[in-house]
């Protein structure tokens, strides 16, 4: 049987399913978001007059959660609009709601009585062959549906989101032993496909796998911190980053979790798995005692304000404070005096710049190989409890906990057989499977057969390929297979299969420089001049282009200098718009100033879901320089013009305030609404599957016969009456306190080149025209001092300063 989904209902609105009900809509399904109707009224509404009849007091909860949801920062939803997807109601009233959903989510609190309750309650309402999930974090999903009938525990399984949901990759499937398995591979490849989410298929065990390492491993280096007196500061400057772990380090991400929650989680988990050889670790006395003051002291982290780290009121000036672990009272922020933390991180690879940390003899060797070996060891005893692959084990930290490596990745990384002796010399199990894999010759967890990613199986004493997923291009593998046509230091031409080349930035977080722009007017001769299809920009980095670098900008030198490198990148920018074959933008990630200009030069875009894209340089006190104002004016402006006595003014003030507030969309669908992404744009939910998507687009293209659009005078300059309306609007911002007198004088360069300048009344023009216009302004900039100021103060702060 087929199954779709084209309508969902979230049972439970709190943090959880809110996040599942917000994120189901930036996927374009409708949602009935379902929580309980309130016992009684609040004071506000017996003061006017309510009764618990009345429809806005039945979804009082529901509504303020998602009031909530709409207020988040982060935002929830891609979109306001996406928001209006969400239909709220009660599980008294609206119930009955239950059988048109396709897709049942249960997302209520974490006791398993009042989920079976809930259960049975859908099993009667629930239309045929409608599917239903639970998305508890750890309690048996079989359990769950024990008292259900066997067609209903055919369609159930469990779906266990990540917070919040729409940022965290991971989602943990968890089918029971009777769930269909045409219910798992459709869940998988929708989940994948629509929500954009990285499925690992777990094994009913308790807390699946992310949760079991998180709450094993965080308490064993929690107990190790608080034996050895290590401080807050010490603990997250060595188990974050260092080791290849996000910056929430340990005690950030406690207080991000909630200490009430993580000791919870930790309390069940621990009667839950009385044959694991660590779990003691989660009743360490230290900690238990650490926990129960911070919880008497409404000490749980960011909910309330204050945890291991206290935040100043809302609203009031203030530094962070940290929590003194020996007083337990709050204190100034103290940097750890610790060398080797700052020599580490002068090393890139992580495996070298691990294997430097656990070398040293002093608190940071000492708490990273403590922590680094007890988590590859207990990732190796769990297998295969918790999961039959170690690469789902890795997928599930990297994706849950946002690790750079999972540990058997990490393990190779540092060299398996030295670490085993490493290991057992400071007394900690190893797995025997461990010892069994290096004894019969095999030295690495994963290797590559054949252009293939192979993983271990422990089970059959053999090497497993990674199923092929052809949805995917993997540029790093590609080019390990010799697929790179051209190369220099800041970007690289890949061959990526049927005659379509993929041009990836390499730099430092994709910062457009010399080597870039070398690069980009070689690959457009390279395809335009042999025989390609077309050719996609793209990259696997967390950011497609953070923008120029300003360094660069800085000791460009005199304005001969700067003049002739941006008309550069201009040629280069218009030799991607005007090429004969087609050009495909995947942009993902902050897609910022130049890296905006260059997207905006394709012929297509497929973005990322999140996508990040703003033109930003007036946060530096420049305008864009690359056809950034020319495409808005083209793309906004000029399309409304070709209807007769149409008013340009309107179109000009949006392109106006995008690019003077420097304002960066939240996401792709958001870039729309902008004007970066045209309509016909397709975004992807699942970056995985992105670059695959714009080679196809290219394909598609060409198949069609593209030809390059027509030179000619096909954008609208509206002239000085239109200027003269803007610097209107411009003065009286100022003068109303909402931008600073160099910000005025900026803007005012913005609205010059995005009207064209003193024309005496508007008129057709070419692109070179608003070019010229662009890199004059551009250029003048680049000779005030607050402008160099505001370049200065944002490569030593990363922060805007409004001079």
């Amino acid at each position: 049987m087929s199954y779709t989904i084209n309508r969902v209902v979230v049972v439970g609105s709190g943090t959880m399913g809110g996040g599942i009900a917000a994120h189901v809509a930036n996927a374009g399904i409708p949602v009935y978001l379902l929580d309980i109707a309130p016992e009684e009224l609040t004071p506000e509404e017996e003061k006017r007059g309510f009764t618990l009849d009345r429809p806005q007091v039945r979804n009082r909860i529901v509504a303020a959660s998602l009031e909530r949801l709409k207020k988040s920062k982060p935002p929830a939803f891609f979109t306001p609009e996406a928001a209006q997807l969400v239909t709220v109601g009660n599980l008294e009233d609206n119930f009955e709601w239950i059988g048109e959903a396709d897709w049942i989510i249960e997302a209520i609190v974490e006791q398993l009585q009042p989920k079976r309750e809930l259960i049975a309650r859908i099993e009667r309402a629930r239309k045929s062959n409608s599917i239903v999930s639970s998305n508890t974090s750890g309690l048996p999903i079989a359990s769950i549906s024990a008292e259900a009938s066997a067609d209903f525990k055919a369609h159930f399984l469990g779906t266990h989101f990540f917070n919040p949901p729409r940022y965290m990759k991971l989602l943990e499937v968890i089918p029971t032993r009777e769930t269909k398995p045409e219910i798992i591979e459709f869940m998988t490849g929708f989940a994948e496909r629509r929500l954009g989410k990285g499925v690992v298929v777990c094994k009913d065990t308790p807390n699946f796998i992310a949760n079991r390492f998180g709450s094993v491993n965080g308490a064993t280096a929690l107990a190790f911190v608080l034996e050895n007196r290590y401080t807050v500061e010490e603990a997250d400057a060595i188990l974050g980053p260092l080791i290849g772990r996000p910056k929430t380090g340990l005690f950030r991400l406690q207080d991000l979790v909630g200490l009430d929650v993580s000791g919870s989680v930790g309390d069940n988990l621990y009667e839950l798995i009385a044959q694991d050889e660590s779990r003691e670790v989660l009743r360490d006395q230290n900690l238990g005692t650490l926990r129960a003051t911070q919880l008497e002291r409404g000490r749980l982290g960011d909910k309330t304000g204050q945890g291991f780290y206290r935040k100043p009121p809302k609203g009031a000036a203030g530094d962070i404070l940290t929590l003194d672990l020996e007083t337990l009272e709050y204190r100034e922020r103290r940097e750890p005096d610790i060398p080797s933390i700052k020599e580490a991180l002068k090393i890139k690879p992580l495996g070298k710049r691990l294997e430097f940390v656990l070398a040293q003899d002093d608190r940071a060797g000492a708490l990273a190989r403590h922590v680094v070996y007890h988590t590859l060891a207990y990732a190796a005893r769990r297998v295969p409890e918790i999961t039959d692959q170690i690469i789902n084990v890795d997928k599930a930290m990297r994706w849950g906990y946002s690790h750079e490596l999972g540990p058997f990745e990490l393990w190779d990384a540092l060299g398996v057989r030295k670490t085993v002796e490493a290991m057992e010399a400071s007394g900690i199990a190893v797995a025997p499977w461990v010892r069994e894999m290096l004894d019969a010759g095999n030295e690495t967890f994963y290797r590559s057969d054949n252009d293939l990613l192979s993983y271990y199986d422990p089970a059959r004493r053999a090497y497993i390929a990674e199923a092929l997923d052809e949805r995917k291009v993997e540029l790093r593998s590609l080019k390990t297979a010799g697929r790179v046509v051209l190369e220099n230091n800041g970007a690289s031409l890949v061959d990526i299969g049927d005659g379509v080349a993929c041009l990836e930035f390499h730099t430092k977080m994709n910062t457009l420089d010399e080597d870039i722009l070398e690069m980009l007017r070689a690959a457009i001769e390279e395809v335009e001049t042999k025989d390609w299809r077309g050719m996609v920009i793209g990259n696997d980095g967390v950011d497609f282009s953070v923008g120029a670098n300003l360094a660069a900008v800085m000791g460009a030198g005199d304005f001969d200098a700067i003049e002739r490198a941006v008309r550069e990148m201009q040629d280069a920018l218009m030799a991607v718009r005007f090429c004969s074959r087609p050009v495909v933008v995947a942009p993902a990630g902050r897609t910022l100033g130049g890296g905006c200009e260059v997207t905006l030069a394709g012929a297509r875009t497929v973005a990322a879901a999140e996508t990040y894209m703003g033109l930003v340089e007036v946060g530096v006190g420049l305008v864009p320089g690359a056809g950034g104002c020319k495409e808005l004016v083209r793309r906004i402006v000029s399309p409304v013009m070709r209807v007769t006595n149409a008013d340009p003014l309107p179109f000009l003030q949006q392109a106006l305030q995008t690019v003077a507030t420097a304002k960066v969309s939240s996401s792709a669908a958001e870039a729309r609404l902008s004007g970066f992404l045209n309509q016909g744009d397709p975004v992807v939910m699942n970056r995985d599957y992105q670059i695959g998507e714009a080679k196809r687009l290219v394909l598609e293209l060409a198949e069609g016969g593209y030809c390059a659009p027509a030179r000619g005078k096909t954008i609208y300059a509206a002239g000085r009456d239109a200027l003269a309306a803007l610097r209107a609007g411009l003065f009286i911002m100022q003068q109303g306190g909402y931008m600073s007198e160099y910000d005025l004088h900026v803007s005012l360069k913005v609205a010059h080149v995005l009207t064209g300048g003193e024309l005496s009344a508007g008129q057709w023009v070419d692109e070179q025209y608003f070019l010229d216009l662009e890199r004059e302004a551009f250029v003048s900039l680049c000779g005030e001092p607050k402008t160099l100021e505001r370049i200065t103060h944002m490569l030593a702060t990363g922060k805007p300063l409004r001079n």
